[in-house]
């Protein structure tokens, strides 16, 4: 089983924000302003497979720990001038770099297993929102922007 003491500090910082890649990834793909807070409210889903158990509720745990403390988890900053794909860059290089070190350090079933639990976040995240209604009525629970996002994801994570 993997654990913290497996990585660099550089490394399992890495981990840490995944799940604020993917969020931010799907969430930027179709962007409403009241969709986007509910959104980031199903950001952190717990309920990996048990072959990435361990791993994913240390990550967890970590990254609430240094919120509460404040402790510089904050996303690589978008320069100013990039907007859409170019704004979306970081999220996409931090989740093929995630999931290239998941690769290299963990068991296959393990680092699969957290994978999979990124893209249920994403997902949950692409489904927060109903995009599209008007007070509720009609609109779509995920969009084929957001739709898309999602199989970029995977696609970034080698899923």
């Amino acid at each position: 089983m993997t654990t913290k003491d497996n990585f660099s500090e550089q490394e399992w910082r890495l981990l840490l924000l995944a799940s604020t890649h993917a969020t931010t990834y799907i969430i930027t793909a179709d962007m409403s302003t009241v969709g986007a807070m509910r959104e980031m409210k199903a950001m952190m889903h717990q309920d990996p497979s048990s072959d990435a158990q361990e791993l994913v509720n240390s990550v967890t745990t970590d990254y609430q720990a240094r919120t509460k403390k404040k402790q510089g988890l904050e996303p690589p900053k978008v320069e100013e001038g990039q907007e859409g794909e170019d704004g979306r860059e970081p999220a996409r290089q931090g989740l093929r770099q995630a999931a290239a070190l998941l690769n290299e350090k963990c068991p296959p079933e393990e680092a699969a297993g957290f994978k999979q639990w990124l893209m249920t976040i994403a997902q949950e995240v692409a489904e927060a929102d109903k995009e599209g209604s008007h007070f509720g009525i009609g609109g779509v629970r995920v969009t084929d922007k957001e739709k898309a996002a999602l199989a970029e994801i995977e696609s970034f994570l080698g899923l």
